[in-house]
């Protein structure tokens, strides 16, 4: 039995990188700037997003809570202060509104923006307006 290993190709895996001739492709590399590219926005953008709809689930539950906890307004800006700043937010008093409709109505609001810092100086500047109301019981 006489076997040959010989031929172009054989054993070696095709590369992304790399054209039939072993030259690099234009195409493979742009493909590798682009998933680059999505990574590192996603690496930017995505603990933003997500504190964001964290602290969105912080003033929901402080609106739903708000009757059975019979806390005053004081103390429900304190717990959304303190829980914005463990999310890293830069939400202050004066982003948050709190207004009751006597004592049967509750509504909860902010307003922030947060500056996402990318790659040669570029600043995006991302705003964020959660609100939430429901009734006081």
């Amino acid at each position: 039995m006489n076997v040959r290993a010989t031929g172009a190709g054989r054993g070696r895996r095709p590369s992304l990188l790399r054209d039939e001739s072993g030259k690099s492709s234009m195409r493979g590399l742009v493909a590798l700037l682009i998933v680059a590219a999505t990574v590192y926005v996603g690496f930017k953008v995505l603990p933003v997003r997500t504190s964001a709809y964290r602290f969105n689930d912080a003033i929901r539950d402080e609106v739903i809570y708000a009757g059975s906890r019979r806390w005053n307004d004081d103390m429900i800006m304190q717990n959304l202060l303190d829980q914005a700043t463990i999310l890293g937010l830069p939400v202050t008093r004066g982003n948050i509104t709190i207004t009751r409709s006597g004592r049967k109505y509750i509504i909860v609001e902010a307003d922030y923006t947060v500056q996402v810092e990318f790659i040669g100086g570029y600043r995006f500047d991302w705003h964020f307006t959660p609100r939430h109301e429901g009734p006081v019981f």
